[in-house]
């Protein structure tokens, strides 16, 4: 049986999705029973709070695969029964998955001002970001999760192209039939758009931390690993765009 951590999270709510309907026997770990009525229909659910190591020893039980996630700076790992590289737990078979930054957070970020401004906002001025559209994370993890030859491996996922802010507003252009615009904003500026909107100062700081690393270009590497684990192309950005062109 196969345990997915944080189930009700963006990552991990698609890996149980996709998992499910290929067919695996699957158990889902949230932390609240609320979170629990979130499950597809016929998988079997528990509770963990990881303060509290009875929980996650009561998961674990006939478990002998987990998809475990976590986050630094939109580096999520996940593995098979897994471990960190350098841990000193002995004779623990492990893989990483390391996607890159998720087209779907123009969604879940910028959906609202898209909607009544035709705008979204971000410091990383014209540094180029090859996102990964989190179903292709999703499709990755099940492949890992189920198949044999990913042990001690890392893979790195990213969609077909690095894309500016720009480039990803001409899309969303072309695909809405309205202009979309990106405006950018110094970082200070930013960081108290941020602050005014309720964002807690240690999240806002991380934002600002990942939007200086896209426009230094540290996210702009194109990896040929979901070709490689899926036998296909990526999404492509304008697939994205057009699947979840109701949200904007």
């Amino acid at each position: 049986m196969i345990l997915i951590t944080g189930a009700s999270g963006n990552v991990g709510r698609e890996v149980l999705k996709q998992i499910s309907q290929a067919g695996h026997k699957v158990r889902a770990a949230y932390q609240s029973s609320q979170k629990v009525a979130e499950a597809p229909a016929g998988v079997e659910t528990v509770i963990v709070d990881f303060n509290r190591p009875d929980t996650l020893r009561a998961a674990l039980n006939g478990i002998n695969c987990i998809f475990w996630s976590g986050r630094s700076r939109q580096i999520w790992s996940s593995s098979k029964a897994r471990r960190p590289r350098r841990s000193n737990v002995a004779g623990v078979e492990w893989t990483f998955l390391r996607p890159n930054g998720f087209m779907q957070n123009m969604v879940i970020y910028n959906s609202a001002t898209v909607r009544v401004q035709n705008t979204f906002y971000g410091s990383s001025a014209g540094g180029k970001v090859s996102q990964i559209d989190i179903r292709d994370t999703g499709a990755a993890a099940v492949r890992v999760l189920t198949e044999d030859g990913h042990v001690g491996k890392t893979y790195t996922l990213t969609g077909p192209a690095a894309l500016s802010n720009a480039e990803a507003a001409a899309i969303l252009s072309s695909v809405l039939g309205r202009e979309i615009r990106y405006v950018n904003l110094p970082p200070d500026q930013m960081k108290q758009a941020l602050l005014g909107a309720g964002t807690p100062e240690w999240n806002a700081n991380g934002i600002i931390d990942l939007e200086a690393l896209y426009r230094e270009g540290g996210a702009s590497t194109v990896s040929p690993d979901i070709e490689r684990l899926l036998g296909r192309k990526p999404i492509a950005y304008e697939q994205f765009a057009r699947d979840y062109a109701s949200n904007f």
